[in-house]
């Protein structure tokens, strides 16, 4: 593996260490329930969140901003070095591809005699009469 994928790899986890901390202290400080998933993949939340942490007189909320601010938004941020995944409503209003009809199921062969007898005293085995 390259050293960019580990150096993402390493990004990512960072980013969302603080992102839990950002959530737990808006919970508790603000009572502001945020999300975290959200937050990773589109950009406009981020920024929102970041900016309302960074406004907020608690000292912690902005040195969580400023730390986030850099992961995601930097030179070398994830948001800069890659195309964030659209958001889950950008995904909703995509038309969906159509799925391929399933294959029809094939017809049993008529059967006769002795044969129609076991496969319905087959057809019961395991269920209540």
């Amino acid at each position: 593996m390259s050293d960019e994928h580990h150096t993402r790899a390493a990004l990512e986890n960072q980013a969302f260490a603080l992102m839990g901390r950002l959530h737990v202290t808006l919970r508790r400080q603000t009572g502001r329930v945020t999300d975290i998933e959200y937050m990773r993949i589109d950009p406009a939340y981020c920024r929102y969140l970041l900016k309302m942490a960074s406004l907020s007189p608690i000292e912690d909320l902005q040195e969580l901003s400023v730390k986030l601010q850099e992961i995601f938004f930097g030179p070398e941020g994830l948001f800069v070095r890659a195309e964030p995944k659209p958001p889950l409503l950008a995904r909703l209003t995509e038309p969906a591809a159509p799925a391929s009809a399933p294959p029809a199921p094939a017809t049993p062969a008529p059967v006769t005699g002795h044969e129609a007898e076991d496969a319905v005293d087959r057809g019961y085995i395991g269920r209540l009469r």
